[in-house]
């Protein structure tokens, strides 16, 4: 090759790697100025897609999103109090691989939420309504149930006790127990049924609207509601196992839309398909039900009480 071309392929090479480098830095910039639809593949300016609650308007694919984005959507007016609690190990096994630490994979994640754990809880109106909210961030260790998690979630129910609320929401988008915390993941499930008892003890509405739902979650406070709700779409999963494994185990193919919000209406697993857009209204109407009937039975066992004392008398 003569000299004067490979001098000329080499700029251009090096004009080329310039050309790369400018762009990968403007998408840092301008990350949320455009988003893909996963499913449809359209694009979508990121203020359109807010405005219609992370849902594509043509395929209608809810996206994941985290958990302030679910709180600003469910509160009335963006306004809601996030609920403290106890700070847990964050690693209690000090656990880690030879390509990266647990501690490293955390403090990525808050990094990228700005919260402490997967699940956060938070407090407001609903249509008027107190109620308490909790919602994964699949954003964070993809939503796993962790030591810190599980507390979370633990100390929201003793919350809405406390407060009396009207009711108490999860919204789920997890990957199941987080496996580098082991047991101490595994010991949330009985932990947040015990929560889920409480609530159940006080007669206080329980909810859960999933997007994704497996693993330890789905087999523990995940499918313990009085109503459970699923966002539609291809993409949504609620199950223990996933379908690979599913098939792998009984050898035999199963249904296109396993696990999908349209296959678990059909088996009974859910109570209904919920948009995200009518969401705040399906569960402010059917807890204000729940609190007519609860209301009424008070006033008939008020008056079996009078009835029987005006006859001893």
């Amino acid at each position: 090759m003569p000299n004067w071309l490979e001098k000329i392929l080499n700029k251009a090479k090096q004009a080329k790697a310039k050309i790369s480098d400018a762009f990968r830095k403007i998408p840092l910039q301008n990350a949320e100025l455009w988003k893909s639809c996963p499913e449809c593949k359209k694009m979508f300016l990121g203020k359109q897609l807010k405005e219609n609650l992370y849902v594509c308007a043509q395929c209608d694919y809810h996206f994941r999103i985290g958990a302030n984005e679910r709180f600003k959507i469910f509160f009335d007016n963006d306004q809601f109090e996030i609920i403290k609690t106890k700070k847990l190990a964050e690693d209690p096994n000090r656990f880690e691989t030879e390509l990266k630490k647990y501690k490293d994979q955390l403090k990525s994640s808050k990094a990228k939420t700005g919260q402490t754990a997967s699940l956060v809880s938070a407090y407001g109106k609903v249509n008027n309504l107190d109620i308490v909210c909790s919602s994964f961030d699949f954003n964070f260790n993809g939503g796993t149930l962790s030591l810190q998690s599980g507390q979370n979630f633990y100390e929201a129910c003793e919350f809405a006790v406390k407060k009396q609320a009207s009711a108490l929401a999860v919204f789920i988008t997890t990957g199941g127990a987080a496996l580098q915390e082991n047991l101490f993941a595994l010991y949330q499930m009985p932990k947040t049924i015990l929560g889920v008892q409480m609530l159940k003890e006080k007669k206080i509405p329980y909810f859960v609207i999933a997007n994704v739902n497996i693993g330890g979650v789905s087999a523990s406070f995940g499918s313990l509601g009085d109503f459970h709700l699923m966002e539609p779409g291809k993409k949504t999963i609620w199950g223990f196992a996933g379908k690979r494994v599913v098939q792998g185990t009984i050898s035999e193919p199963l249904p296109e839309d396993f696990q999908s919000a349209s296959h678990v209406i059909k088996t009974g697993t859910i109570d209904m398909i919920s948009h995200r857009k009518d969401q705040r209204g399906v569960i402010t109407n059917l807890v204000s039900i729940l609190l007519k009937k609860r209301q009424s039975q008070e006033y008939n066992i008020e008056n079996s009480e009078e009835k029987v004392q005006a006859v001893n008398q």
